[in-house]
């Protein structure tokens, strides 16, 4: 194998990558001939002001380089931002972990050490060789290569032929290696030999492959190429030219421009990039590419692999380019020096300079959740969850989710288009070119085109048909759709007949590029074609105006019904017009976004919100604290009236409200949303003309919803209504929009509780002969109020035995029934001297207040056993009129839930106390003993369910492990025995 020197490499690709968006360019220097006309760049994602010359020495550094050579490179400037020894971010900052920047997740579990060891332990295993030599490639804080070290030396596998080495140019970072492996606070020299405090095996930290023996290598590398300094390109009409940095002297800011003489980067891949006909826009990194060659020629020579693992494309992404900071995403030339800077991993790219090495083999790139079950991520999540609790699990698991999120595709190259397919196969009013979906309905004279970044389904595929859109062009995900596609689509509509044609689109920069050069193009054959631009954010309003949300819909629907009426396009453009000025929207979210390919841009913890994000996952104004529905809509509508782009709406004023669904929310939160929403602007003298509700503009799953307010004013009002109300074969569009219902038509109905208490009054109910003394109607409030309070102190715990496998509320739910009985007992509803009555007000609290399979069995139980003791004569012992009544309601229960002892239910317990009951019938009345005997019996029978399978419930339809875990109703029964055992052991005899 050694003499072979095969090489046998996994390139591990991150399936998220960051969002592409882009901002307006800035006016250029006039020291060299650039220009920033057709730029294409990110949005400002952090709205706080930019650093200047004058408040950051970065910035200053480089603007007196600039002044005097002129604009550039990204690379120049990434490397000065990372590197720069005074002020460079590397050079200054730990890079990774709490403390840091960008918190990987490799830090987080230990699984994924486990499971990187096992990859190292497979390579090694097949090239062979005596001796094991691995290198990790800017590893953070040194956390998972010790997690590595501690793994392989349980496994028995490393011995004193086993040496470590770590390739960190950071000095900052090297110290906190060194105190993780070396267990000392030192900056570690290059070459040096140490000790692993955890094994005694060699280490050194290396910057030339010289210093490494000659002996197979197993590199890893996460996350490590991604800070590799790039060279940006953008395709122009002239050709390709390179991305520079400039500064601005008014603003003493940075910004991009475009060098329109050549460079030497651009000669140097002048071939290469005529070779590019499907992309506008181009990241290369030749140090990135020098770095794998290397690494190759090292491997070749002496053996061994590598493992690249980081955010990446193969081939297919533009404009990577983002910086992070304190883990929000930001612009990269907003705050240099204070930002970790990185670039996507073209694994084509190192795929093909690597394989300019001979003797070289790639595998890959394989998705990260892929790779970790390859090495049996399952099994061993299985083995460790196992003896967990609840609550270790769920850590556990989120940790695991962390590490390889799913989504349900197939291939991230083609997600967006089999999107495209499946919605034009389900619907026969579309057809489908290319990523184009046009109706097949008869054009209008007047065409209306829209189109947008995939992630947002339905919008824009969802609105294509009759009286809305004539057709949609989706880019990939978050991305513009190119300026080439769009040209296209124009000219097939004008070749199908559209006289005119308009384009409504919303105000994101790439989009205004893209659509606006398919625009002048189209020009360029005569057509007559015009473009309208949305901005309907009420809050975040930057150097291009506020951003284009939800609200540009309804413009759609207006310009969509007018050219169906055969409006022509100056007449659809002037009332669109007036329809965008009355329109505002505001978006709140609980969670980030996760989609294919994309990183998310920023993380929100579980009790926390973002008020005013945007549609690909943009950090909004402020982030807070999580607040009900209906807090939280007043604080966003109240941006309405006090935010940068307010609506003027005065008391009495006709509104329509569009609430939309960001992908996240259950239906069940968006009908509190609309209810809070309407009766937040009834409240403020607003009068609610229509709803719109529903899921239309999504940002993939994230967790959040838009609130839309239109004010019809009185110079459009019917007209605007018509015009949405009107009916399309569109299928996202809602088929019915009714005006709003007055309040008047909700009905308030009386507590269930009392209806069936009054109810059961009304019906003729035979007296009971049967009742308890005053003394034993003493003790049962006593019991009741200690039930009661065993209750709550033993919610939480039935709540985690509980979601084991259903729900998790069992705790909640008997709590809700404790509630209801300590509120009977202070207001004297409890009938505790006659049994019947007791009984049959404990089923009405079971079926009102419980709920769920527990509530239905704790209700048949007790009302059978009411009416087994409403029809039995006095008997000279109570006991066996109360064991005959409980064994009426076993039988009740049995027959209608078909549950049967050995379904892990709450019977289990239930039925064995009722037995033991059963058995002491020919007693006179219950000993100290007997009571203390019946807590255990429930005791005992609630842990047996342990080894029961659950078959009733919801438990009975999941696939958990619940071995181990008792059922939560038995375990109730069990807690509620012992309560009224210990009440009446106290009095009783011995």
């Amino acid at each position: 194998m050694l003499s072979i020197r095969q090489f046998s490499h996994v390139i591990l690709r991150r399936l998220y990558s960051p969002i592409v968006i882009r901002y307006q360019s800035t006016t250029t220097t006039d020291l060299i001939k650039t220009s920033s006309t057709d730029i294409e760049q990110k949005p400002i994602h952090d709205y706080t002001p930019w650093a200047t010359s004058e408040t950051n020495r970065l910035i200053d550094y480089l603007s007196a380089r600039i002044k005097a050579a002129g604009p550039i490179t990204i690379a120049d400037f990434m490397h000065e931002a990372l590197l720069n020894p005074k002020y460079g971010y590397n050079t200054r900052h730990e890079v990774y972990g709490k403390k840091g920047d960008l918190i990987t997740t490799s830090e987080t579990t230990q699984l994924f050490a486990e499971l990187l060891a096992t990859w190292v332990i497979n390579e090694h295993s097949t090239i062979g060789g005596n001796v094991l030599q691995l290198v990790d490639m800017g590893p953070g804080r040194g956390i998972l290569l010790n997690h590595i070290i501690k793994i392989l030396k349980q496994r028995k596998y490393s011995d004193s032929y086993t040496f470590f080495a770590i390739y960190e140019m950071n000095p900052l970072m090297r110290r906190r290696q060194a105190e993780t492996l070396l267990g000392r606070s030192f900056n570690p020299l290059i070459a040096n030999d140490y000790r692993v405090k955890d094994g005694n095996y060699s280490l050194i930290w290396f910057d030339d492959m010289k210093q490494l023996l000659s002996n197979n290598t197993y590199f890893i590398a996460n996350e490590f190429f991604n800070v590799y300094p790039i060279h940006k390109f953008q395709k122009t009409p002239q050709g390709w030219k390179e991305v520079m940095v400039d500064w601005n002297p008014l603003t003493k800011q940075l910004h991009y421009v475009l060098s329109l003489k050549a460079t030497t980067m651009s000669r140097l891949y002048e071939n290469f990039l005529k070779n590019i006909k499907d992309r506008q826009h181009i990241e290369i990194s030749p140090q990135r590419a020098a770095m794998v060659q290397t690494i190759c020629r090292h491997l070749t020579k002496y053996g061994g692999s590598l493992l690249i693992g980081d955010y990446g494309h193969w081939g297919e992404k533009s404009d990577t380019f983002r910086a992070f900071r304190k883990d929000e995403l930001i612009d990269p030339l907003s705050d240099p020096g204070n930002a970790d800077i990185i670039a996507d991993v073209d694994f084509e790219e190192l795929s093909t300079r690597g394989m300019e090495i001979p003797n070289v083999q790639f595998f890959g790139p394989i998705s990260q959740r892929n790779f970790l079950y390859n090495l049996g991520l399952d099994k061993r999540l299985t083995d460790i969850i196992q003896d967990k609790t609840p609550e270790e699990q769920e850590d556990i698991l989120s940790d695991v989710e962390k590490l390889m999120p799913g989504h349900f595709v197939n291939d991230i190259h083609s997600c967006v288009d089999d999107s495209l397919i499946g919605y034009v196969r389900t619907h026969s009013h579309l057809e489908l070119a290319g990523r184009a979906v046009i109706s097949r309905a008869p054009l209008p004279s007047v065409a209306i085109i829209s189109g947008n970044g995939s992630g947002h389904e339905p919008a824009m595929v969802g609105f294509v048909g009759r009286g809305l859109l004539s057709a949609a062009i989706s880019g990939s995900i978050f991305a513009s759709p190119p300026s080439s596609d769009i040209f296209r689509l124009i000219v097939e509509l004008k070749r199908r007949g559209a006289k005119q044609i308009l384009l409504i689109i919303l105000n994101y920069t790439g989009d205004r590029l893209n659509f606006g050069l398919a625009m002048e193009r189209a020009r360029e054959l005569a057509i007559d074609i015009d473009m309208l631009v949305i901005a309907d954010d009420a809050v975040v309003n930057n150097s291009i105006g506020p951003r284009g949300l939800a609200g540009s819909l309804l413009v759609i629907k207006v310009a969509g019904e007018l050219a169906e009426q055969g409006k022509n396009m100056s007449e659809i453009v002037d009332i669109c017009q007036k329809v965008r000025g009355h329109l505002r929207t505001i978006g709140l979210s609980a969670s980030g976004i996760r989609a294919p390919g994309q990183h998310q841009s920023f993380e929100l913890m579980d009790d926390e919100m973002e008020l005013g994000m945007g549609i690909h996952g943009e950090s909004g104004v402020q982030k807070l604290k999580l607040l009900p529905s209906r807090q939280a809509i007043d604080l966003a509508l109240n941006q309405l009236f006090i935010g940068p782009s307010t609506l003027h709406l005065e008391p009495e004023n006709n509104v329509l409200l569009f609430v939309n669904n960001l992908g996240g929310c259950s239906n069940l939160e968006l009908g509190i949303i609309v209810k809070d929403a309407i009766e937040n602007l009834e409240r403020r003298k607003l009068h609610v003309k229509r709803v719109i509700c529903g899921e239309m503009m999504t940002s993939f799953n994230m967790k959040g919803f838009s609130l839309t307010v239109l004010k019809i004013s009185s110079d459009m009002g019917t007209t605007v209504l018509e015009l949405l109300d009107a009916p399309t074969d569109a299928f996202a569009w809602p088929k019915t929009i009714s005006a709003t219902q007055s309040s008047n038509s909700i009905q308030a109905l009386s507590d269930s509780l009392e209806f069936n208490d009054q109810f059961s009054s009304q019906l003729v109910i035979n007296e009971s002969y049967i009742s308890f003394d005053s003394s034993t109607a003493e003790l049962v409030h006593q019991a009741l109020q200690a039930v009661a309070k065993k209750l709550y102190a033993e919610a939480d715990k039935l709540n985690r035995l509980d979601a084991v496998s259903g729900d998790g509320d069992t705790g909640t739910a008997f709590t809700r029934a404790a509630d209801a009985i300590a509120r009977d007992l202070v207001n004297g509803k409890l009938s505790l001297d006659r049994p019947s009555s007791l009984f049959r007000r404990l089923g009405l609290i079971a079926e009102s207040r419980m709920g769920g399979t527990c509530g239905a069995i704790c209700g048949l139980f007790f009302a059978a056993v009411a009416k087994h003791l409403s029809l039995a004569k006095q008997t000279t012992k109570l006991i066996e009129n109360l064991s005959d009544a409980f064994e009426a309601g076993i039988q009740s229960v049995e027959s209608y839930a078909r549950v049967q002892p050995g379904d892990k239910s709450l019977l289990d317990a239930l039925i064995p106390a009722v037995d033991y009951i059963k058995s002491k019938r020919t007693h006179q009345t219950f000993t100290t003993n007997d009571w203390k005997e019946l807590a255990v019996v429930a005791e005992h029978a609630a842990q047996e369910t342990k080894n029961y399978i659950a078959k009733v419930g919801r438990a009975s339809y999941t696939k958990a492990n619940d071995n181990n875990v008792p059922d939560p109703g038995a375990s109730a029964i069990a807690i509620i025995l012992q309560a009224i055992s210990d009440t009446f052991a106290k009095t009783s005899t011995h």
